[in-house]
């Protein structure tokens, strides 16, 4: 496996230029390289699963130039994750802006990609992107906008009178889970895959993060993993905690545009000695500044009766 960390693109190559709300910021302290399901990743405002091989991925200290979204408990406690990078503007300019270099001249021959560029996934920065993925492809010679639109679902605390089974919801603090602090549908699913893989062939594949002490699983596994994959879906895993939905959660749509990539639109330096052709840019923000919330609340319980 120490041929997969060694192939794929750096960070400090593929990231030339990044700006956040119009800010130049240093690409390096943007992002962290990750092991997603598509391999490794340059992850923005990551903070979901956290693997014993890895450095922390977000920030110790808060750059004073950015806004912080807090995850507070509604219901009292402290914030998961204080350094999770949030916006209040909207509109194009603001949010986070890349200038990417593809380099189409390293992609070999036999690579199974059908196209030179980037994929870009899109998803809460509490979970592992592997069930709920949005994702958009950037090629060189491209700029492309993604429109992100964000839907919010609360729950009252009352709601928390209400058996798991029958609310179908687990609220962030109830259900421990081993790589995160705070609950997530989207996790508990990894997880549960991680826990069978184990069961079956004593090994995690490599794209999951893991204990030191866990064994990473190797070419003479792949007939059990494959075994695990097609002869077991996820309703049919034994889940422990049940992975239900979260009462409190985002989701997220997004649109894209597409314009050719113009030099003139960013600072000489980025791209002088350089050769533009193979350049890209990438802008993602918030298509408007408000959004729909839908709220979970108890209306009337069985002890209402009881008087």
């Amino acid at each position: 496996m120490v041929l997969i960390s060694q192939v794929h693109q750096k960070c400090d190559t593929l990231l030339l230029y990044c700006t956040f709300n119009r800010k130049p910021k240093d690409c390096q302290d943007m992002f962290s390289l990750v092991k997603t399901y598509e391999g490794h990743c340059c992850t923005f405002n990551y903070a979901a699963l956290n693997d014993a091989s890895e450095t922390p991925l977000l920030p110790s200290e808060p750059d004073p130039d950015l806004e912080y979204y807090d995850d507070q408990n509604p219901d009292g406690g402290i914030s998961t994750n204080p350094t999770i990078i949030a916006t209040s503007e909207s509109g194009r300019g603001s949010g986070l802006s890349v200038v990417l270099n593809i380099e189409p001249n390293d992609y070999p021959s036999w690579s199974p990609v059908p196209y030179y560029g980037v994929k870009v996934l899109l998803s809460d920065p509490n979970d592992y992107p592997e069930t709920t993925v949005l994702y958009r492809y950037v090629t060189f010679g491209e700029a492309v906008d993604i429109k992100v639109e964000p839907m919010v679902f609360q729950s009252d605390s009352n709601v928390r009178r209400v058996e798991p089974q029958y609310r179908g919801c687990w609220f962030h603090d109830e259900a421990l889970l081993s790589h995160t602090n705070r609950y997530s549908y989207e996790t508990c699913v990894t997880e549960c895959k991680m826990k069978n893989y184990m069961d079956a062939c004593d090994c995690v594949p490599y794209k999951y993060p893991r204990e030191k002490s866990t064994r990473i699983c190797d070419f003479e596994d792949l007939k059990c993993l494959n075994n695990v994959t097609v002869h077991k879906s996820t309703k049919e895993m034994q889940c422990d905690p049940i992975c239900y939905m979260e009462c409190r959660d985002k989701k997220y749509t997004a649109t894209s545009d597409l314009t050719p990539f113009l030099s003139d639109n960013f600072p000489e330096e980025v791209t002088a000695g350089r050769n533009i052709s193979e350049l890209a840019a990438l802008q993602v923000y918030f298509s408007k500044s408000n959004c729909n919330c839908y709220k979970l609340t108890l209306l009337i319980d069985l002890s209402y009766f009881i008087g």
